[in-house]
């Protein structure tokens, strides 16, 4: 399926939801490997975008069926009160990228695996 990359912020968010994610008996089910990847001055992969500069957490999925498990945990983080939700970025094996909450994301990931392939 792809990577998944998470802007948890700062340092400390990015060990508090990578260590939450390990943690989740559905991510531990899903077999997705989640990592920190610290600083990502061009965001992730280099690719640039919204991202900038930030603490990230990083996931490497093989089924949209990872993908979606790990979208849901991480809409169901629970941030310090008044963190907006982080940023995702899922890059996807064809290339394709989809960016944006985890809400948006998920939402953009069900609707792509559910149109019929050409």
């Amino acid at each position: 399926m792809g990577e998944v990359w998470i802007d948890a912020g700062d340092a400390a968010g990015a060990g508090a939801l990578a260590g939450w994610l390990r943690r989740d008996p559905g991510m531990a089910r899903s077999g997705v490997e989640i990592e920190t990847a610290g600083p990502t001055p061009a965001g992730p992969s280099g690719a640039g975008g919204a991202m900038g500069a930030v603490e990230t957490v990083t996931a490497v999925v093989n089924s949209t069926v990872a993908v979606l498990s790990l979208l849901v945990a991480v809409a169901a983080w629970r941030r310090p009160h008044g963190a907006k939700p982080p940023l995702v970025r899922v890059i996807e094996d064809d290339g394709t990228v989809v960016e944006g909450t985890p809400k948006e994301v998920l939402d953009t990931v069900r609707a792509r695996r559910e149109q019929p392939e050409a």
